[in-house]
């Protein structure tokens, strides 16, 4: 297999020497994905396919020795958060969300951060129910703060690849459930809604980041609550569940994209509440054991419903990938860390001689510490009862288990109880009552997790992407208020901010600037800094103080400041900027915004402050995108921050004022495409008329994928629709220059079977001061393609960077594009397989998707990629070679002199392109020459140009 989406993050500057980089994929993979050891030894090797074949090879030895005790159901101990252990106290702050994260388009910045939350988890030994990662499809979607990918596949592939590999570089990382397999576009009517969509669409839109994350060693897959109508290909299972679905979860998952792990539904996913799915007797049962089972099901949450009683079909199997899940992370059946160094070594490919000692020596452990696994097992059997006293929830005992919280009556009270506490426990957030004593860490249903205290104050150093990082120490259940972790939340607020507008350079601002707060938000004392849900910075957050913007402001100016009510205030008449927080509709779970516009309210206010006059900076916590157009006019600055968390108002004050974080401050870039209303009053009609899908939201015809792989900008443009702010936009330097892109190169390139390209660009400005720029390939596939056109976008996301760029000092960046990034998916009957494309390609960058694409913006290049020969047909008095002294035709005789002309001219052309190829790629930054105060990622500014 090939891996996709790792190769062009680590530019090459092209001004500096450096040793020649391999060429053939496997030393490719090796330099991009290479995570040095850090000084920990209980860090896991780094995941390839080796690793996962030898863990699988295992895991099939165990699995037969464990014949009768298939774990099918509530097993685990997990933490019910897509990004942060809400259930153990303290343990994680109220981090930003990870959209924040995302928006950031910085790989780096998501391996430091996922380390925090390794630990978060790992160290309590609970398991993540993240991340999440699907592709925004319907822009009024409820849970797009909680996943990574923005609307465009390639984004998120490539940071849930650094994710998961960051995750094995610390203490004990916990299992990953990468989420919701597949498509979940939309929150409302999601338990009944049929999604249909072909396989190409699948492959190409939905699939490459579930790809990334099964590439980079996933431990589990978990299934959604929609049913799905995979319509082409080899596909043939008809409306199905997610979770009881042949063909997504076992021909697509499980054999084409080579997953080893388990599938886990979402929480109560495989009660039926769709009439007519194949597997459901009647509205509001469970999907039938056997048809799960055969489907693809191999963990069933949080109880046994359906999976109560014995569950023969493919027991064996699904015990294997349980067993598979929790060895690849390093950990025992029971969640514990490994003990059994015999597996570990197996992960490195080391093979011990005396592998019976090894055995031993684990087993005399296991024995002295049996009272502490006997705990583990308690608080592991089910994921949200403390009270269960089962160790597992076994095929045949999983019915009849008097102790088991999930039998009739006794999981509806479970159920109904853990609604109850968290509905208090908003309650009690409202009232400003809460706190980390009360509400939900007194009605804790996942259990009291395992933890051992000699971890607390423990810190160390690990090298990933060529840099080393001291990681914050972990404190136990201080990490909340961990002055670390928080700076580290300040800087993630900061560098994920995006500024879409500065005229006048009203920002940053200065501290001797006369500021007015203006409207109730940015004095709120529980400010919308998260999303409602279990799967983001939800109900743990809630007990958190969260810092507002004025008081962010006032720690950074040492001023006071009041929240202006409106703009009739004469306060204003003797104030240089006036900041409005503008409220967006709170996102949440189970449901879906109902408008993209902030509230009208804010929207008044804001057009009657710049009617007065006033220089007007309008701050938004966006949860997905949002339409400006209705107010923006006159407005000089517009600031989008993500969901921040507990740190708000500090991480925008600092951004506001351009504090601390030097040219990372607001170095954000759009993950979504920001739609501009036809109308400036903009009804709800017209907003459903101005933003993708919109028009099919009345009839329920959105949920019939006819657009294919026309998704976000793809849409936009392929609709010629205008927007305010394209996919991938945010100014450069707070606004101060436009970086200047041109000499676009490429190089193909045929090694073997593979084939790839290197290609290569050169970014300037003549500012006055050095930014940070995100440089975005977007690819232009040949005419040759088939399909539909809404199955062939012109133009997609292949490739970005994130590089410091200082004034005058032209840089040159380099990208790798695979063959699986200039293939397609092929459906057609009897194929369902990547095809390499052939024929004339195109490739832009520039600095957002308009861009980079406009002539005199971006800069492009064309390259052609030749079919392969077909063979030749056979000559039978030369053994099928054309006779010597003939053409490759065997047509046209010539001499030798003139063959060894021919053959020479052609070996010097192509020692001419693989020189110049090299070039491109030797241009590397001298490592000894890097500057060791940047690599501090939390305490200073990180050079992207020091990348290995």
């Amino acid at each position: 297999s090939i891996n996709l989406y790792v190769h062009d993050q680590f530019f090459v500057p092209m001004n500096k020497r450096q040793p020649k980089m391999p060429t053939s994929r496997a030393a490719l993979a090796f330099l991009v994905l290479e995570l040095s050891a850090p000084a920990s030894d209980a860090a896991l090797p780094d995941y390839t396919e080796a690793v996962g074949d030898r863990v699988w090879a295992e895991a099939a030895k165990q699995a037969k020795e464990a014949s009768g005790q298939q774990h099918v159901c509530g097993y685990g101990t997990w933490g019910d958060s897509g990004q942060l252990n809400q259930w153990d106290q303290g343990f994680s702050p109220c981090w930003p969300s990870t959209l924040n994260v995302a928006a950031s388009w910085d790989v780096k910045l998501m391996a430091r951060w996922s380390m925090e939350t390794a630990q978060e988890f790992g160290e309590p030994n609970r398991g993540q129910l993240g991340p999440g990662v699907n592709v925004m499809r319907y822009a009024w979607n409820g849970r797009m703060g909680e996943y990574m990918s923005g609307e465009d596949p390639y984004l998120g592939a490539r940071m849930v690849e650094s994710q998961i590999r960051a995750y094995r570089k610390v203490d004990h990382p916990p299992l990953q459930v990468v989420k919701h397999w597949i498509p979940n576009t939309i929150e409302k009517h999601r338990t009944d809604m049929v999604e249909v969509v072909d396989e190409r669409t699948l492959f190409e839109v939905y699939y490459p980041p579930f790809q990334a994350a099964v590439d980079a060693g996933v431990s589990s897959v978990m299934c959604s609550y929609n049913l799905i109508n995979c319509t082409t290909g080899m596909c043939n299972a008809g409306h199905v569940y997610a979770c009881a679905n042949d063909d997504i979860l076992n021909k697509h998952l499980k054999k084409k994209m080579g997953f080893k792990g388990i599938v886990m539904s979402d929480w109560d996913a495989t009660k039926c509440q769709a009439p007519g799915s194949p597997g459901c007797a009647s509205a509001n049962t469970y999907i039938q054991n056997d048809v799960a089972a055969e489907g693809g099901l191999d963990m069933e949450m949080p109880g046994c419903m359906s999976f109560s009683g014995p569950v023969t079909k493919r027991a064996e199997e699904k015990e294997r990938r349980l067993r598979w899940a929790y060895m690849v992370q390093g950990r025992e059946m029971t969640g514990q860390p490994m003990k059994n160094k015999q597996v570990l070594k197996l992960m490195e490919g080391i093979v011990e001689k005396d592998a019976d000692a090894d055995k031993d020596e684990d087993d005399n452990k296991d024995k002295e510490e049996s009272s502490e696994s006997s705990k583990m097992s308690d608080s592991s059997s089910s994921s949200w009862s403390a009270s269960s006293s089962s160790s597992s929830v076994s095929s045949s005992a999983s019915s009849s288990s008097s102790s088991s919280p999930y039998s009739s009556s006794s999981y509806s009270k479970s159920s109904s109880e853990f609604l109850s506490a968290a509905r208090k426990l908003e309650a009690e957030a409202a009232q400003g009552q809460a706190a980390w004593t009360t509400g939900v860490y007194q009605h804790n249903h996942f259990g009291k997790a395992d933890y051992d205290d000699k971890d607390v104050g423990k810190g160390y150093r690990v090298k990933i992407y060529g840099e080393e990082w001291d990681l914050c120490k972990h404190e136990g259940s201080e990490n909340y208020r961990s002055e670390c972790k928080l700076d580290l939340a300040d800087r993630i607020i900061s560098e994920s901010s995006v500024l879409l507008k500065n005229e006048g350079g009203v920002l940053p601002l200065k501290k001797t600037d006369k500021v007015a707060l203006v409207g109730a938000t940015a004095c709120a004392s529980d400010p919308v800094a998260q999303g409602g849900g279990s799967g983001w910075n939800g109900y743990s957050c809630n007990s958190v103080p969260k810092v507002n913007l004025r008081d962010g402001i006032a720690a950074l100016t040492d001023s006071t400041l009041d929240c202006i009510a409106d703009a009739s205030s004469p306060i204003l008449d003797d104030v240089d900027v006036a900041i409005v927080a503008a409220t967006p509709e709170k996102a949440a779970e189970g449901s879906d915004r109902s408008t993209l516009q902030i509230f009208p309210e804010d929207a008044d206010l804001i057009r009657s402050l710049v009617k007065k006059g006033k220089s007007v900076v309008v701050v938004i916590n966006a949860p997905g995108p949002m339409i400006t157009s209705t107010w923006e006019e006159g407005v000089a600055a517009i600031l989008v921050t993500w969901l921040p968390g507990q740190q708000n108002g500090k991480g925008i004050a600092m951004t506001l004022y351009g504090e601390k974080y030097g040219a990372a401050s607001a170095s954000g870039r759009l993950p979504f495409t920001f739609p501009k209303c036809i109308s400036k009053a903009c009804p709800m009609k017209d907003e459903l008329a101005s933003v993708a899908l919109g028009d099919r939201v009345e009839d329920d015809s959105v949920r019939v994928f006819s657009e294919k792989a026309l998704v976000g900008y793809r849409w936009y443009h392929a609709k010629q629709m205008e927007v305010s702010y394209p996919f991938g936009f945010g100014l450069f330097a707070y606004g101060t220059a436009q970086v200047e892109y041109s000499g676009a190169v490429a190089f193909p390139e045929t090694e073997g079977d593979s084939v790839s390209v290197s290609l290569g660009v050169t970014m300037s400005h003549d500012g006055p001061i050095e930014g940070y720029e995100v440089p975005q390939l977007y690819l232009s596939m040949p005419s040759s393609v088939p399909g539909s056109p809404e199955s062939k976008p012109q133009w997609v996301l292949k490739g970005f960077q994130k590089v410091l760029l200082k004034p005058n000092a032209p840089l040159e960046v380099s990208f790798e594009l695979t063959q699986r990034d200039l293939s397609y998916w092929d459906d057609s009957p009897g194929r369902s397989e990547w095809v390499m494309a052939t024929g004339l390609f195109e490739a832009c960058i520039g600095a957002n998707f308009r861009d980079a694409i406009e002539p005199g913006r971006g800069s492009c290049i064309e390259f052609t990629i030749a079919a392969p020969l077909e063979p030749m047909e056979a000559v039978e008095e030369h053994g099928g070679l054309p006779p010597l002294g003939l053409d490759p035709l065997g047509s046209i005789p010539i001499g030798g002199m003139t063959m060894f002309l021919y053959l020479g001219g052609l070996i010097l052309v192509l020692f001419v392109v693989r020189s110049a190829r090299n070039r491109l790629r030797s241009r590397e930054v001298d490592p000894l020459a890097i500057n060791q105060e940047s690599l501090n990622l939390v305490d200073s500014d990180h050079d992207a140009s020091n990348i290995e």
